[in-house]
């Protein structure tokens, strides 16, 4: 498990605390990665068994998400925000059964927030000029639109607030491209296993709390980057049909 922490001291503790209590999978470890070296940045965190490894405050998180793959040896890699918290013990053996076909390049989990609201049910290309994540906003037992949000099914990206991934087609698409960053690169990573045949799964048997979302910063840049390497799915999604909302993804018709 890589654990991204943006100096979220509480936030990760209590993600650290739902991890080792309520995950039922047993063989894993936990990485986390910091940019924050101040005296007693870890104190609080000394009853957990993890790893620490420490990056420069400049780097993007795609570039630490890179060098922290690169530092551990392990067949799939668990990428994890700091500030998620784990609801029911079995979502690592549930994400665990779609990586392990040779057919998935990376699964995704059901991220909430505290209301129950839903921020994360895989990512939908082409929503509002780049991609949105499916069902942001929906209520979490939202029943509309054939229930796509309680149904396990292929989809275009997903986040890597919480990611499994398998190693050896991370390396194959050479990681994230460090010139992105938050979404976007969450994305590039997930078209890129796409683009050599592998599938990215959403299922909503794996549930999360996400208590700390970051806005993500769509520079020019980088929407630039996007659109050159990827028009044609940013202008169709291929797992969501052109009759629907371009303006929220949610599954919802078109309104003309």
């Amino acid at each position: 498990m890589v654990l991204l922490n943006f100096q979220r001291g509480k936030a990760l503790e209590q993600c650290l605390e739902s991890l080792t209590t309520k995950t039922d999978y047993p063989n894993y470890e936990i990485l986390v990665v910091q940019n924050d070296t101040s005296p007693g940045a870890s104190v609080c965190l000394s009853r957990f068994p993890y790893r620490l490894l420490n990056f420069a405050r400049g780097a993007n998180d795609s570039a630490a998400k890179n060098y922290a793959a690169s530092q551990i040896d392990a067949p799939w890699l668990l990428f994890l925000d700091g500030s998620i918290e784990a609801i029911d013990a079995d979502w690592l053996t549930i994400m665990a059964e779609h990586v392990q076909r040779p057919e998935v390049g990376a699964v995704g989990a059901c991220l909430l927030n505290r209301s129950g609201s839903v921020e994360h049910a895989g990512i939908v290309m082409g929503v509002n000029g780049t991609a949105q994540p499916a069902f942001r906003g929906c209520a979490a037992e939202h029943h509309r639109t054939n229930r796509q949000l309680q149904v396990t099914r292929n989809c275009s990206a997903v986040s890597s607030a919480c990611m499994l991934a398998r190693r050896e087609v991370f390396n194959q698409v050479s990681g994230f491209d460090e010139r992105l960053s938050g979404t976007l690169a969450d994305v590039d990573l997930c078209l890129k296993m796409r683009r050599d045949g592998y599938l990215i799964i959403y299922t909503p048997f794996a549930k999360f709390y996400w208590h700390e979302t970051l806005a993500d910063k769509l520079d020019d840049n980088s929407k630039a980057i996007m659109r050159q390497r990827w028009a044609d799915v940013l202008e169709r999604d291929s797992y969501y049909n052109p009759n629907l909302s371009r303006e929220r993804a949610d599954f919802s018709l078109q309104l003309s």
